[in-house]
This record gives C-alpha cells, structure tokens and sequence, in this order.
C-alpha cells in the first residue's frame, strides 16, 4: 500500500484516539511526539530515487567531505563578493553534520529530525488542532520538505519554525540574525524578511481589497515580477512552460475565501489571526509566479506552512457540534485531494 496513504491514516487514527477521546496536554505532546517521528522516518529512510534531487544533493555531499574547512570559508567571499556560485552556507552545515557521520543516509535522518522537531514545537504552540495540521502537510505540503529540497527545508527551519516566535514577541535582532544565516543557506529565505514587518497589518475592508486588487495585477504581470524576484533572490531561472500548480492553487484560493468569509468569527477565538491571514495574502500574492516557472514555489512555501494554522481556525469558528460535522468534512475533502497519489516511495534498501 501506498506509505503516504498509510501515514495519512494513522495520522487521522492516532488524532482520534489522542486527541478526541479525553484529550490532554500530555496526549497532545505524544500526538505531536508520533507524528514528527513518523514524517522522519518516511523522509530520512527514502531511496535515492525519491524526491527530485535527492540523489544530486548525495553527490553534493560527498564532494563538501572531500573538502577543506579554508576552502568552505573562502566560498563565503567567492558568492558574495565575486558573485560566483550560491549558498556557501549549506556546505557549511553539511561539514557541521559530517564530524559525526559521513554516511549520507545518516545525513538524511538528521536533515528530517532538524526540520520535524522544529515543525512539532511550531505546531504544539501555534497550532489549534494538531491533526488539522499534520493531515494538511501530509497531504499536500510533504512532497517538498520531506522528499527534496535540503537547502531550503533547513532555511525553513530557521526563518519559520524560529522566526515565526521572533515576529510574535516583536524582536528585530535575533529575526535579523536567523535570516542572515538563512540566506546563506538557500537566498529565498530573503523573501520572508518583509514579513516581519508586515505581519501585523490590520485585517480589515482596506488591506483585503489591496490584496484582492494587488493579485490579479501580478497575474497580469507575473513574467516581469518573477524576473525582478528572481534577481532579488539571486536565482534567474529561465522561462518554462506554463506548468504552474492548478490543485495547490484551487486549494490555496478556496482557503483564503472561507477564511475571509469566516474572519469575525476567527478574529473572535485566534490571537494570531491577523499573522495567519497576512501570511495567506503574501502567498497568495507570490502563487501567480509559479505559473511562469515552478520554482517560484520555492517562495511561496514559506508562506504556505501557514495553512497548517489557519485552516484549523475554519472549523474552531463554529459551534462545538457543527465543528465537529465540519472538521469530518475536512478530513475527507483534504483526504480525496491529497498529492499522495502521485509519489512513488521505496526505503533505501529496498
């Protein structure tokens, strides 16, 4: 049977049996404690052929262990100064990890129990359902942090995962800090940085209307707004086929609507609401671009990892009893248009 398919209903099994029946603070942390362990497991124990460049990033790997210390700090300046080459930081982290093991697998392991543990405590403080939570990055957010992407799954880390509790308590410095180290690991960290200051814009008719205008602009535009982005973030990539993400973006637009739709009642039982819902235009404002060059969702999932706390809010918006009927609803409709279909998974030994 299909592993994501296995995951998705444990991760609705195990929600029931923790966090229906009698729930608790400690079962909500076992909650989250198994979930995390079974994202690392599926991720860290894939093949080589699972995930788009993960066997390029084992060439990688190894190249950084053959590599000095001197050469891995002289690179700093070769990227930032000379404008040769990216991302100096990653083979830094790279070398960090390889002190304690060179086997790549083992790397893989430990790049999943980085970024699961940091999405458990994101998730056991900012999330109001947990299984909410998980059920939406199991069905639709998995296939890029789970399976691909290192630099940018560590570069998560830091600017979400820690970043997010620096823009809450208002702290510029130590949010400054974790995106400088971020940018040297993947440069599209650059383009949460704005967030920070722009996170608490009021939620009301003004700043939707913007948003609803600003939108269908960048639509118009998105070829020249990508080649700006992409200059900014110090990735130009050409031009592909107009490929875009039609399911993902169905999706991410019927959210923002029923969340738009449901902002009184949001607003009424989530303190964070005006975070959740300015990360949701802000990816909402980037998703154009991805119909010009897939790799545009390299930005928008920044601010996609914020479904996992928004959409929660939809269902705690209404009475306890229909809740329920509407947190069940949920749980199908995100079940029957997951992407867990279209990925074909083996374990390394295999």
């Amino acid at each position: 049977m299909n592993i994501f398919v296995v995951n998705i209903l444990l991760t609705m099994l195990w929600g029931f049996i923790l966090l229906a029946v009698k729930p608790s603070n400690a079962k909500r942390k076992l909650y989250i404690a198994l979930m995390s362990l079974n994202w690392i497991l599926i991720s860290g124990l894939r093949g080589m052929s699972v995930g788009a460049d993960t066997l390029s990033y084992r060439t990688r790997f190894y190249r950084t262990l053959s590599t000095p210390w001197s050469k891995l700090f002289e690179n700093f300046y070769v990227v930032y100064v000379n404008e040769e080459g990216k991302d100096p930081g990653y083979s830094v982290f790279e070398k960090l990890v390889q002190i304690f093991t060179q086997n790549y697998q083992v790397y893989l392991l430990i790049v999943a129990a980085v970024f699961f543990i940091g999405l458990a405590f994101w998730v056991y403080r900012y999330s109001s359902e947990p299984c909410m939570s998980y059920l939406i990055f199991s069905s639709f957010l998995f296939g890029f942090y789970a399976l691909t992407g290192l630099r940018q799954t560590i570069a998560t880390v830091l600017v979400v995962f820690i970043g997010t509790k620096f823009i809450e308590k208002r702290k510029l410095i130590p949010f400054l800090l974790v995106v400088s180290v971020a940018f040297t690991v993947h440069k599209s960290a650059i383009c949460f940085l704005p967030f920070y200051f722009l996170s608490r814009i009021p939620v009301n008719k003004k700043s939707i209307l913007a948003v609803l205008f600003a939108t269908p602009v960048v639509f118009v535009f998105k070829e020249q707004f990508f080649h700006v982005l992409g200059y900014l973030v110090g990735y130009e990539y050409d031009e592909l086929e107009n490929r875009g993400a039609y399911g993902f973006t169905f999706m991410y637009i019927a959210v923002t609507v029923v969340m738009l739709v449901l902002l009184k009642y949001i607003r009424e039982k989530c303190p964070h609401y005006q975070m959740y819902y300015n990360a949701l235009f802000f990816g909402l404002l980037f998703l154009p671009l991805v119909f010009v060059n897939p790799t545009a969702m390299r930005v928008v999932q920044y601010y996609s990892l914020f479904l996992m706390l928004s959409v929660p809010e939809v269902a705690r918006s209404f009475e306890k009893k229909t809740g329920i009927l509407i947190y069940m609803g949920m749980l199908i409709i995100l079940f029957s248009a997951s992407n867990v279909y279209g990925y074909k998974y083996v374990f390394f030994w295999q």
